[in-house]
Parts: structure tokens; sequence; C-alpha cells
């Protein structure tokens, strides 16, 4: 009696949830790519940079002003490193539950189900 609609939702559910995978898993490839330090030399040149920067002070709180920032720009990055990560997680919770979704809906994109 409900087999016809559950079919129907069946075929129309399994496509739509992979498909969202699909782009969740994207999404995930994408976001990590740009975590990869492509510009090596540009990297060193800054840090060459900024230790010129404190070698140049000859006033110890100037120093101590310059390091405090230094400090503080650190843990904004370490915020936002873990919000991203805290995203991350919850993007991958969501794709093992997408997955194991479609495992257990069984049969294919027709309609067919397995024995």
């Amino acid at each position: 009696m409900f087999q016809p609609q559950t079919s129907v939702f069946m075929n129309i559910l399994r496509p739509l949830l992979l498909f969202i995978s699909i782009l969740l898993f994207s999404w995930l490839f994408m976001s990590n790519i740009n975590l990869i330090n492509v510009a090596k030399t540009l990297n060193e040149a800054e840090i060459g940079s900024e230790v010129g920067k404190v070698n140049a002070f000859t006033n110890i709180n100037r120093l101590k002003e310059f390091t405090i920032e230094k400090i503080n720009y650190l843990e904004v990055i370490r915020e936002r490193f873990s919000e991203n990560a805290m995203v991350r997680i919850i993007v991958i919770s969501i794709l093992v539950i997408i997955q194991i979704a479609l495992y257990t809906m069984r049969g294919n994109f027709s309609g067919s189900t397995r024995p």
C-alpha cells in the first residue's frame, strides 16, 4: 500500500543526500587546500623581516608593545583556527550520518532493491 510512495521518496532522497554529501566533501577539500604552505619562501622572507624589526628595537618598552601585539595577533589566529576546526568536525559528522543513511537505504537510483 505504501510501497510506491516510499520508493518514490527513496528515489528522490538518495540522490539528494548524495549531492549534499558531494558538496560537503568539496567544501571540506577546498577549505583544507588553503592551509597548505605553497609560498614557503614568501613566509620565510616575512619571518626574516619580523626578526629584523625585533633586532632593530633599542627601546625595551617599544619591544614589549610589539611583542604583546604579536601575541594578541597569534591568539586571534588560534581562535579562528579553533572555530574552523569546529565547523569541519560538524561537517564531517554530517557526512558520516549521510553516508550511514545512504548505506542503510539499500538499492540503487532506479528503485530496485537488493535481495
